[in-house]
């Protein structure tokens, strides 16, 4: 089970008072979750069968990166409009709670969504099942991009939106770095470098003018799945109002054709590749604070995340490293 701070785990009592106080049935067993590491989620089931998962936001007064304040509201107010407005399954909210009435923290209670995550099934799938998720995983990402915002930064905090998306960007990166010093994490990166570098590519972001919705978070854990079919995607505490090639299909790193083919058979241009390196970067430098705020058990996700930013700012160092072909 992965070790992090933030995990808010409660008591069975506590557990069934967050249920009553919703008006559900009564449970008669709880399960707690393990593939997550910011909140901590329970599986639950009521006497007739049914099932829900509740998910308790950090204990108050934990020290959060940016990024992450106010998540769970965005969590529960995006989904609710992806039922609301698109095609795309989502698990149907059924109870919300920002008071902090049963415990120190919000939490909120969710339909349990049929199968079990895309990861965890990956093993035991054949290779034209694996790309058949894809394919529906890129049309369903499509549909949520097709979302449109006011302003572009993180949903949850409109104070730190703005009009111009280079604008919002650079100041989620400052976010980051800022983030770094508050807890002197050493990123092995100059962020001196990484700014200078990100103002000489200003350029590259000026095409995206429409703020569309993005996930942000939508890798193979997060996508549930039976039958080779996806039944929800789920996990969008971290979804923002940007340029939808932050996106998890679209990391250099790891593109996967069927996605793209399902996106609608896009293919990224030079310039668009470009700006993908720098949605990289923004993954690699939250990566490299997940440790220090989580405390993890071990350094393994800072060793990764400081080792590929020094790599990719290298290359942006120097642009005939990146052109593709």
């Amino acid at each position: 089970m992965p070790v992090s701070i933030t995990k808010n785990q409660q008591p069975e009592e506590i557990l069934r008072k967050m249920f009553q106080r919703a008006g559900l049935p009564e449970i008669v067993s709880f399960r707690e979750l393990t593939e997550g590491f910011f909140n901590v989620a329970y599986e639950a089931r009521d006497a007739a069968g049914g099932e829900y998962i509740l998910k308790i936001a950090p204990p108050s007064g934990s020290v959060l990166m940016t990024h992450e304040k106010n998540i769970m509201w965005s969590e529960v107010h995006s989904m609710k409009r992806v039922r609301e407005e698109l095609s795309v399954p989502a698990a149907k909210i059924l109870y919300y709670d920002p008071g902090c009435t049963v415990c120190d923290s919000e939490y909120f209670i969710m339909e349990k969504l049929p199968g079990s995550s895309f990861s965890s099934r990956m093993e035991e799938m054949l290779p034209e099942e694996k790309d058949s998720v894809y394919r529906a995983l890129g049309r369903y990402n499509r549909e949520l991009n097709s979302l449109r915002g006011e302003s572009f930064g993180y949903y949850g905090q409109p104070e730190k939106r703005g009009k111009h998306w280079y604008s919002a960007f650079f100041g989620m990166v400052c976010d980051a770095l800022g983030d770094a010093r508050r807890l002197h994490i050493d990123l092995q990166t100059p962020e001196e470098e990484i700014l200078r570098l990100l103002e000489r590519d200003r350029e590259y972001f000026e095409p995206v003018k429409e703020p569309c919705f993005v996930h942000w978070d939508l890798w193979a854990g997060n996508v549930f799945v039976e039958n080779g079919r996806i039944t929800g995607l789920i996990d969008f505490e971290r979804c923002l109002w940007a340029d939808p090639l932050m996106e998890v299909g679209f990391r250099t790193y790891g593109l996967f054709p069927p996605f793209l083919e399902g996106y609608g058979g896009k293919s990224l241009t030079k310039e668009e590749f470009r700006r993908a390196k720098w949605y990289d970067v923004y993954l690699f430098l939250i990566a490299c604070l997940e440790c220090d705020y989580r405390q993890y058990d071990t350094r393994d996700t800072y060793i990764w995340g400081t080792g590929m930013l020094r790599k990719w700012i290298q290359e942006l160092k120097e642009p005939e490293a990146i052109e593709r072909g």
